[in-house]
Parts: structure tokens; sequence; C-alpha cells
């Protein structure tokens, strides 16, 4: 065989390898190995009576956008009576319950949700949070040269005795609202397990901020129940700390029975209100 035939059919096959990949890339997106029933967000928290749990159908394809799910039945009982939610505002897929009770501290809360002629149901626990302690802050300062205050809030800190979800707002963030689903880019974690192996190299996440001496920053700690903090950790190997070496991707399992993506919460809160130099 000739030097130029050997080449072309190196080539060639080189070239049915590279379209099959293609193609299976692509049918990876339009035929999803796992097709959930629903998605699950919220859950329970004690900041509030307002209580919010948002239901959608997941997107199928990377360029469209989860539907709300409506006129589902959505019921949360804390130990002593049911929350029943209803959906508002109306087609949005957020359903909203009035919580009347005292939290129900080391309890179990169930979530029982029924739609389309099926059953859904997920308990978490409610374990109080330890008051938020001006030592152990998520985040760093330091002067800056005209006399302002510079931060950093990692997204990840490891090493904390109990694991925590933390909100901080100031300026032009946002206070913490559970009615807002789209603030998650905004929460930082304590971890009690300790950082990824080299496998799953972290990435230098972080958000900073510069703030006048004067100015407030308000600091929210919600407290996670062991299962929540396992799910959170085995969703961050996956995202937040992915590597060259990862495993392929897998959706990790929640707490809710069936066919369905996500975790239902309870969690306590604790807040305080800061001036930027207190955090010197």
């Amino acid at each position: 065989m000739s030097t130029v035939k050997y080449i072309l059919i190196i080539i060639a096959t080189l070239t049915i390898m590279v379209s099959c990949k293609k193609s299976d890339l692509n049918n990876a997106f339009i035929k999803p190995k796992r097709v959930y029933d629903l998605a699950v967000e919220g859950g329970f928290n004690t900041f509030q009576r307002n209580q919010y749990i948002k239901l959608t159908k997941p997107s199928l394809n990377p360029d469209s956008a989860p539907l709300a799910i409506s006129k589902a039945s959505v019921i949360v009982n804390d130990g002593k009576s049911d929350i029943v939610f209803k959906e508002s505002p109306a087609s949005s897929g957020i359903y909203l319950g009035l919580s009347t009770n005292d939290p129900n501290y080391n309890g179990a809360y169930k979530l029982t949700i029924k739609y389309n002629n099926k059953t859904y149901t997920a308990v978490d626990t409610l374990r109080q949070v330890i008051n938020i302690i001006d030592d152990f802050l998520p985040l760093s300062t330091k002067n800056t040269a005209d006399l302002k205050i510079a931060g950093n809030i990692p997204k990840h800190t490891f090493g904390y005795l109990n694991a925590n979800k933390w909100f901080i707002s100031y300026s032009d963030i946002p206070i913490w609202n559970p009615a807002k689903f789209d603030q998650t880019k905004y929460y930082s974690y304590t971890h009690v397990l300790g950082s990824p192996n080299s496998l799953y190299p972290l990435n230098n996440l972080k958000r900073g901020f510069v703030l006048g001496k004067e100015d407030f920053i308000y600091i929210y700690k919600i407290s996670l129940s062991e299962g929540y903090a396992k799910y959170l950790y085995s969703v961050f190997m996956e995202t937040d700390w992915s590597g060259l070496f990862s495993g392929v991707s897998e959706n990790a399992t929640g707490n809710i029975s069936g066919n369905v993506q996500g975790y239902f919460s309870a969690v306590d809160v604790d807040m305080r209100r800061y001036r930027a130099k207190e955090l010197q």
C-alpha cells in the first residue's frame, strides 16, 4: 500500500470517529438518560412565617428554561399540624404556605406533593443554627488606600464544626428572601468535611466587595441537616470541584421519593447586621 493511500485511510477513519463523537454528544441532549417528573426547590425556614416551595418540570434542552408546575397539592407537616401551600402567583410554580407553630427543633418536617396522579414525599430534620460568632465569619477584609473596606467571600470554606449555608448582603446585593429562588448565586458554604482530593481541584470561587466603613452588611447563617449537607457536598463534587480526571457527572440523589430532582430542606436562620468597619 502506498504511503499516500495509507494516510488517506487514516484521515477517513479519524473523520468517522469525530463525527460519531459529535453525534453522540448531540444525542445526549436530545435523549437524556433520565427524565424527571418534577424538580423541587425550597422548603421550611424559621426566619419568617411565610414558606415557599417551587415546583418545575426540568428542561430537556440546554437552551430552554424549566416549566412551572401548577395545580399540585403541596403540604408540609411540622410535627404538630399541616401547612397547606397554595400556588401564588398563579401559574408561577411557586407555592406559599403560612407557618403558625414554633420551630420543631431536631424534629422531622415532612413534605407531601400530589401531582399528575402521583404522590411524592420527603423528610428533613430541623437543626438549630448556632448563632453567628464574630471570630468565625467566612470572609476576609482589609483597609484600602482610600479608607474603605475591601472584602472577599469564598464560596467554600472547609473544616468548620458545623455545616452551614451563608448569605451575605450589602449595597447592590439584595437581602435574603426565601421567596427569591434566583439568589442561589450569592450563597456561600462552610463544610465539616475537608476539601476534595487532587482529582477534584478547587476552583477559586469567590466574590469581592468594597464598602465605606459606615456601610451596612447583613450576614445570614442558615443551618443544614446532616442529609442536606451531604447532598450539597455531592452536588459540588460534580460542579464546583470537577476536574480533568473527574468521572462523568451524575445527578446527586436528594431526599424526595419517586422520580424527582432536588432536596426538600428544613432550615433555621440567624441574621446579624454589621457596619463594614466592624469586620476588621
